[in-house]
């Protein structure tokens, strides 16, 4: 609700708004499911341990929604100036955002595979490795086409970013199921 309600509207601020993303996106549900639901399952004792592979994910969920976090404002540029909004885009322009979006997007990818190849987590690495390597090429590979001077190519690439991020919801567990 203060992330996007007037008159608090956190969204206007990208700090603020970056980290209402990614304590809600990394911290909150990664630790606080896990945490959660180990309770549930072990009432006798409430302060579970969390695994390598636990941190692994929300590590990984932190850095990738703080990419989601600055490339949001990029197709809202127009609108942003309008209403006297200062945002990362607006302060370093589009294409930067946009460079800097991909760039750590790859960051989280590359620590993903090295974690794997490392074996820092009980996970299948061959699986892990594959996967990421896919998702990182892909992204790179989509990003060619992205016109931003066309609000709809940007919005598109946005989304794919969003469907990389509920992916790794998929891929992670059954590296780990894998393992």
């Amino acid at each position: 609700t203060a992330y996007s309600l007037p008159p608090i509207r956190l969204k206007r601020f990208p700090f603020w708004a970056a980290l209402c993303i990614f304590s809600v996106r990394g911290a909150i549900v990664n630790l606080g499911l896990f945490l959660h639901f180990s309770w549930v399952l072990r009432q006798n004792n409430l302060i579970p341990v969390i695994p390598a592979v636990v941190w692994v994910l929300t590590i990984f969920i932190l850095v990738f929604t703080f990419a989601i976090a600055i490339f949001k404002d990029i197709p809202d540029m127009e609108g942003d100036l309008q209403y006297n909004i200062t945002t990362l885009t607006i302060q370093l322009g589009k294409q930067a955002v946009f460079n800097l979006a991909l760039w750590v997007l790859s960051i989280c990818y590359v620590g993903i595979i090295l974690v794997a190849l490392l074996r820092l987590a009980e996970v299948s690495s061959l699986f892990l490795v594959i996967t990421h390597l896919l998702a990182l090429g892909a992204m790179w590979w989509r990003s060619r086409g992205v016109d931003l001077q066309e609000k709809s190519a940007i919005a598109r690439f946005y989304q794919f970013i969003w469907k990389l991020f509920f992916i790794e919801y998929l891929i992670f567990p059954l590296a780990c199921v894998l393992a």
